[in-house]
């Protein structure tokens, strides 16, 4: 029997509920861990410390995301992150964060505070800062996890980002910027497994892995106990055009342009659903369709 079967029938034996448990930094579903809230601040660590993110398990309990270190240090997780940020003729990077810029927990918040309805989703406040310590942006950012169902996973992001230092504007190429998921290090060394997509209907193909016309791409995770489908959407409600960025080791996720004003904040969902087995389009397709902007 397949580890992959093996422990979807322990599942099945030990009976776990299907709704989720939150305790403390983690979300629980199933009977194992399938969210993890990453948001240490440590100046004397910065480069390990200086953007919050959330670690991603299978529906098993595996786990799917890379965090601190490997190739591409700053790639963490599921994380939300621009390397353009610019407002009165200056400049911010906080996907790299290499001049002292910093994404940084400030306190857990009513998910009401985004008009999120339901004690199943769980919000915090974020500070984005200049390496001077200025606040360039504050983000309010919920998550919520629900089973979907066949060893599915669902996981709802709402981001809502307010201009602190004057008028901003989100800027960065795709490879750079957005919603953006990292797997694991494990498939990045050259000879290792790579990872492989499905595009949505509509997908141009820009070049330099980037693709726009879509509102998801699926990346097929070849994990050692068998393929894991990990599916980003784009909600339609979020700015438009869009573009997505998914290179072989497994970074992928989408990216727009916008400009925010300080009265006027900028609210952007996503949804993940991570499912044990290798999903196909029609499937992607489906679930695509099930989204409704929270």
């Amino acid at each position: 029997m397949r580890l992959r079967a093996c422990a979807s029938l322990l599942l099945f034996l030990a009976g776990c509920s299907s709704t989720p448990s939150y305790h403390g930094d983690e979300v629980w579903l199933r009977g194992h861990v399938a969210l993890r809230y990453e948001a240490a601040w440590d100046p004397a660590r910065h480069d390990d410390t200086d953007k919050v993110f959330h670690h991603v398990f299978a529906p098993d309990g595996e786990l799917l995301t890379k965090g601190t270190g490997g190739e591409f240090p700053h790639h963490r997780g599921l994380f939300v992150a621009f390397n353009r940020v610019t407002a009165n003729g200056k400049t911010w990077d906080f996907w790299h964060c290499g001049k002292g810029e910093s994404q940084r927990h400030l306190a857990f918040v009513e998910p009401r505070t985004l008009g999120l309805a339901g004690d199943d989703w769980r919000a915090s406040r974020i500070a984005w800062l200049a390496g001077d310590g200025t606040v360039v942006a504050e983000e309010l950012r919920a998550l919520r996890v629900s089973d979907g169902g066949s060893e599915t996973t669902v996981i709802d992001l709402v981001s809502e980002l307010r201009a602190v230092a004057g008028p901003l504007r989100l800027a960065a190429d795709p490879q750079h910027s957005g919603c953006q998921f990292r797997a694991l290090q494990a498939f990045a060394p050259e000879g290792a497994p790579k990872v492989r997509y499905l595009l949505g209907p509509g997908s141009k193909a820009e070049g330099d892995d980037v693709y726009s016309g879509c509102d998801w791409v699926a990346a097929i995770l070849p994990m050692p106990s068998g393929p894991v489908t990990v599916l980003h959407i784009d909600a339609a409600t979020n700015p438009r055009p869009n573009r997505y960025s998914a290179r072989p080791y497994g970074r992928f996720g989408s990216t727009f342009t916008a400009e925010l004003q300080p009265d006027r904040p900028l609210r952007l969902s996503y949804r993940l659903v991570v499912a044990l087995g290798e999903m196909n389009a029609r499937w992607c397709a489906l679930q695509a369709a099930k989204l409704t902007a929270p």
